[in-house]
């Protein structure tokens, strides 16, 4: 699998001093690495040469590598609300309801510079305690509490995340979905636009848009 990852991540963007690829750029990355992996997984199959448990294992750990990637890079897409932070040096939090997928994946993020805020983590274990969130995922174990996490919301400036088939249909706002070996985005603008969010014109031309309530 090794061999595999450092085939596909030889494509990757060059190195920038330290300094964060504009989003656009990461998204298209990403976007590549993901169809490269999956791709050279498939061939590997259709061979009949054998893909070990192993590698499922670390095709699993790449995928949300990636997905990792995308929520921290979401923020430079949308505006929050100054109301959103109580103070000039509060964290920016991503928030995980249900399972988490990322593991250090994304935890080895904090700290990490978001809008001149720290990056912080939060597992959320009901959806009682939902304040201080600004991007929210929303793990496929927990969608069917859908309903009741975007009630406690109440059109709050939360950016809700998913990475299941359908989800945004349910009134989350953006689902990474995997489609033909690559990580696709679909967007429930309608949702986001019941919000104080603010979505870049960049981010909405790289979505599907599509509608529905929980």
């Amino acid at each position: 699998m090794a061999i595999l990852t450092d085939h596909c991540t030889a494509t990757r963007p060059l190195h920038t001093g330290g300094r964060d690829l504009p989003p656009e750029t990461w998204l298209g990355w990403m976007a590549a690495f993901t169809r490269c992996l999956v791709g050279l997984i498939c061939t590997l199959t259709l061979l009949g040469l054998p893909v070990s448990p192993q590698t499922m294992a670390q095709d699993h750990h790449e995928e949300y590598a990636l997905k990792a990637a995308f929520l921290y890079n979401f923020a430079k897409f949308a505006e929050w609300p100054t109301m959103s932070f109580p103070n000039d040096h509060a964290p920016f939090v991503i928030c995980l309801a249900g399972n988490d997928p990322f593991g250090p994946n994304l935890t080895s993020l904090e700290g990490k510079l978001v809008r001149d805020r720290p990056l912080a983590t939060k597992p959320i274990p009901g959806n009682d305690n939902l304040i201080g969130c600004h991007i929210l995922y929303i793990s496929p174990g927990e969608l069917k509490q859908t309903r009741n996490i975007l009630q406690t919301l109440q059109k709050s400036p939360v950016l809700t995340v998913c990475d299941a088939e359908g989800c945004a249909e349910t009134g989350i706002m953006l689902n990474m979905r995997m489609v033909e070996n690559r990580v696709a985005l679909d967007l429930n603008l309608e949702a986001v636009q019941q919000t104080p969010l603010k979505l870049s014109a960049q981010l909405i031309r790289l979505t599907r848009i599509v509608k529905g309530h929980p």
